[in-house]
C-alpha cells in the first residue's frame, strides 16, 4: 500500500492504480474492513486525480457507505470530506442539483460543529474548504451575493488557522474581489485586492501575486483611475514574466494595450 501511495505522490497514476488493487485483494483477503476503505478512498482520489469522473463518483460512494456502515455519523469530518468530493464532482458533471446537496449539506454539518464550540484545525480547515468550494459553485451560478457571504467565511476562518501571512488568504481576498467587481463596487473591489497583494509581498515565491495584480489593474480600468491601472497592469507583467506564467502575461498584455487604446482616446478628445 505504501508504494500505491507515493507513487501517487510521484503521479504514477497508473502505476498506484494497479499497486492499490494488490493491495486491496490483500486487505480483503484479510478480511481488513478499515485497511480497504482506506484503499478504496486512495483509489477513489487517484480516479480523481485522472480526472475519471465517473470511477471517482462510483468509489468515493462506496467510501461514504463503508464509513456510515461502520458507525460514522453524518457529521464525522471523515464523512463529510467525502461528501464534499461527491459534491464537487456532481458540480464538475453539471448536475448542479446534487452538487447543490452536497455542498449544503457539508456547511450546514459544519456550521453546526463549529457554533458547538468544534475548533479543531481539521474541522476548521474542512470548513474553510467548504465554504470556498460552495462559493465558486454559487459564483458559477451568478449567484454573488451569496458567493461573497462563503467567501467571507472562508477567508476568517483560514485567517483563524493560517494567520494572515499565507497563500489560501490571497486567493480568498482575490475572489472577494472578483466579485465586488462583477457588482460594480469597484472602492471595495481595489480594497480586497490591494491585501492581497499586501500579504504576496510577504510570499515571494507566490505565482497567484502576478493574476491579483492584473485583477487591479483591470479594476483601476474600470474605476478611471488610469495610472495607476498601468502601474498595476505592469507589476502583473513583470512578475507573470518573472515565473513564466504565460496565461497571466497574455492578460497583463491585454490590460497595458487596453490602456494605451484609452489615453489615445483621451488625446483624441483633448
Amino acid at each position: 500500500m505504501k508504494r500505491g501511495v507515493l507513487l501517487i505522490q510521484q503521479g504514477e497514476l497508473q502505476k498506484s492504480e494497479q499497486m492499490l488493487h494488490i493491495a486491496l485483494k490483500l486487505a480483503q483477503e484479510q478480511q481488513n474492513s478499515d485497511a480497504i476503505t482506506y484503499i478504496y478512498d486512495l483509489l477513489a482520489n487517484v480516479a480523481l486525480e485522472a480526472h475519471d469522473l465517473p470511477k471517482a463518483e462510483k468509489l468515493f460512494v462506496t467510501v461514504l457507505q463503508r464509513l456510515l456502515s461502520a458507525g460514522c455519523a453524518e457529521d464525522d469530518n471523515k464523512v463529510l470530506h467525502i461528501s464534499l468530493k461527491l459534491a464537487s464532482i456532481y458540480k464538475e458533471k453539471g448536475n448542479k442539483i446534487k452538487a447543490e446537496e452536497g455542498f449544503k449539506f457539508c456547511e450546514n454539518h459544519l456550521q453546526k460543529k463549529v457554533e458547538r464550540g468544534s475548533v479543531d484545525d481539521d474541522t476548521l480547515l474542512l470548513w474553510a474548504m467548504t465554504l470556498d468550494w460552495y462559493a465558486r459553485f454559487a459564483m458559477d451560478q451568478n449567484r454573488f451575493k451569496e458567493a461573497f457571504a462563503f467567501f467571507e467565511k472562508a477567508y476568517e476562518t483560514s485567517l483563524r488557522v493560517n494567520g494572515l501571512v499565507h497563500e489560501q488568504n490571497v486567493i480568498l481576498l482575490n475572489d472577494l474581489g472578483t466579485l465586488c467587481c462583477l457588482q460594480n463596487n469597484y472602492d471595495e473591489a481595489i480594497k480586497y485586492l490591494n491585501q492581497a497583494i499586501d500579504i504576496t509581498k510577504k510570499i515571494p515565491d507566490m505565482e497567484e501575486a502576478a493574476a491579483v495584480y492584473v485583477n487591479l489593474g483591470t479594476v483601476y480600468i474600470k474605476r478611471k483611475m488610469f495610472e495607476e491601472a498601468k502601474q498595476a497592469c505592469k507589476e502583473g507583467w513583470r512578475n507573470a514574466k518573472q515565473k513564466n506564467d504565460k496565461e497571466t502575461l497574455e492578460e497583463a498584455n491585454l490590460c497595458l494595450e487596453e490602456l494605451k487604446t484609452l489615453y489615445a482616446a483621451q488625446g483624441a478628445n483633448t
